[in-house]
């Protein structure tokens, strides 16, 4: 029984590193395409766009447990722990802020930080909603 213990362990770290992989090259690759040069009042809206994306695609992920839609844990594991939280980009959307407050942008720092936070929760919830 431990050998089975340690194979599901052994598993999980692998979903988890995998869909981690996945979750930063999207990331990446996102915050480095066309979206990097969406800059408007000196606010980078490709970290924005990741962040509100990853909350939504959580969103729905989160609906689709709490309707007992059928989603394997190896799958949960992978989409939830390992893809979503290396694509959501909240510490950087934390160095952002404090480059914001280094530079006594504090205005841009407030509507970087109200963007980021209100529209990725309002994603999130509509994400809920269509999960469900």
């Amino acid at each position: 029984m431990a050998s089975g213990n340690l194979n599901n362990r052994m598993l999980n770290l692998a979903t988890v590193a995998i869909g981690g992989a996945l979750g930063s090259i999207a990331r990446y690759y996102l915050s480095n395409s066309a979206l990097k040069n969406f800059i408007f009042f000196d606010i980078p809206f490709a970290i924005i766009f990741v962040n509100v994306a990853g909350s939504f695609i959580f969103g729905i992920f989160m609906g689709f447990l709490e309707n007992n839609i059928i989603i394997s844990h190896n799958i949960r594991t992978f989409v939830i722990t390992g893809f979503l939280a290396s694509f959501t980009t909240f510490s950087t959307f934390a160095w952002e802020s404090v480059m914001f407050i280094q530079n006594e942008m504090y205005i841009k720092l407030v509507i970087y930080c109200l963007t980021s936070i209100i529209l990725s929760v309002i994603f999130c919830l509509i994400g809920y909603h269509l999960g469900k």
